[in-house]
């Protein structure tokens, strides 16, 4: 995998306007981050994941490719683990194609009960204006979400056993592959590596 150069700069400008990103760009990422206690600069790491999925590992060497670019160590013995989780959830629904008309809310009365309906009489099948589950004139609209795309990434101290950083992002779009999401994402959090991030967007492109 191809490794995108390290961004030291985005970790210099002020976090996005998340209303304005969403407007500005085609699909967006949330970055978010916690710090407990200060990661020397150029210091060693593990990387590794629990999971076996080639996602994770694809998230793992994108994660130790872009630390070493910023000047930190990638060791086996190092003093600080470095999990990553990696997840893809596909969205339920995204493909339907447009909703067909069903029973809406049955009132009981003369035009949805047959026992109360005039003989003869044809027998309305459910409620033209129910939005609860969808009708003619109030479709339920198809889903619009993707597929979240999920990145964690969990420094611990191997000695005291306690957590010194934790960060994640993650997207829900299907307008950005999941290659690209993650050549762009995982780099966008690691330039805050170390740092507290309030829920920040990151313009997918």
């Amino acid at each position: 995998m191809a490794l995108l150069l390290w961004q030291p700069a985005l970790a210099q400008d002020a976090p996005l306007d998340l209303e304005q990103a969403s407007i500005d760009s085609n699909a967006i990422a949330i970055a978010t981050a916690t710090s407990y206690t200060q990661i020397p600069a150029g210091t060693a790491l593990d990387v590794s994941t629990g999971l076996s999925t080639e996602l994770a590992s694809d998230a793992v060497e994108l994660t130790s490719g872009t630390l070493k670019q910023g000047g930190y160590t990638i060791s086996r013995d190092a003093p600080y683990a470095l999990d990553v989780t990696a997840v893809l959830v596909r969205g339920v629904g995204q493909e339907q194609n447009a909703p067909r008309a069903t029973q809406g809310s049955v009132r009981g009365d003369q035009y949805t009960n047959s026992e109360k309906s005039a003989a003869g009489d044809p027998l309305t099948q459910g409620n033209f204006f129910d939005n609860t589950r969808g009708a003619f004139l109030s479709p339920v609209e198809v889903q619009r979400g993707g597929h979240l795309l999920r990145v964690s990434l969990s420094v611990y101290d191997r000695k005291s056993g306690l957590y010194v950083w934790r960060g994640q992002i993650e997207r829900d779009s299907l307008q950005v592959n999941v290659d690209s999401s993650m050549q762009q994402m995982v780099p966008a959090l690691l330039a805050h590596f170390g740092e507290s991030l309030p829920a920040t967007a990151v313009p997918l492109k």
